[in-house]
């Protein structure tokens, strides 16, 4: 176990107590441990190039902790009347679709490494920048947000789906090329 590890670890322990704080209404608060979560995953990445730690199992746990991080806190959010069900669908499909795809592809014993391309960390940050966005705007510490009529301005949900959908496409993509390819170990 090295450090960037402990840092996914932290996200899928974190993740239980945000959702509790969101259902309960402590929005700052969650806010708060939503950012400690993002700057895990930023820190666990950057320490294990830097350290020269990545492992098999950080391989596998950093993109777990991002995903369960990511969808617990769309769904408790969705569930609060925050976000609406269009972004969390497209959140929850495009994960359960890039997850199913993976596994079939290793049980089929495809020679897979799961390796983020670029729109797929740039979905992950805007995934980010979302949850942060809107847990600003109902947070009571941040009513300075709230001065136009609206609450929510839409461009955070419309960028975040599209990324959301071009990367789904983007994994489909590329687990077809290797599901063709027929590069079994």
């Amino acid at each position: 176990m090295n450090l960037p590890n402990l840092l996914s670890l932290f996200r899928l322990f974190v993740t239980a107590f945000f959702i509790l704080l969101i259902a309960y209404e402590r929005y700052g608060l969650g806010l708060l441990l939503f950012v400690l979560q993002a700057l895990s995953d930023m820190l666990d990445g950057f320490f294990a190039r830097r350290m020269c730690a990545k492992t098999n199992l950080g391989a596998y746990l950093d993109p777990l902790a991002d995903k369960v991080m990511l969808s617990s806190s769309y769904i408790v959010l969705f569930s609060q009347q925050i976000i609406p069900l269009g972004l969390v669908g497209a959140v929850l499909i495009r994960d359960l679709v890039v997850s199913l795809g993976f596994f079939v592809l290793l049980k089929r014993g495809f020679a897979l490494s799961p390796v983020p391309s670029f729109i797929s960390k740039m979905t992950t940050v805007f995934q980010m920048l979302t949850v942060v966005y809107v847990l600003l705007l109902v947070s009571s510490e941040a009513p300075f947000l709230k001065q136009s009529g609206q609450l929510f301005e839409p461009f955070f949900f419309y960028t975040t789906a599209l990324l959301t959908a071009v990367s789904g496409f983007q994994y489909v993509f590329a687990g077809w090329t290797v599901y063709f390819r027929k590069e079994i170990v």
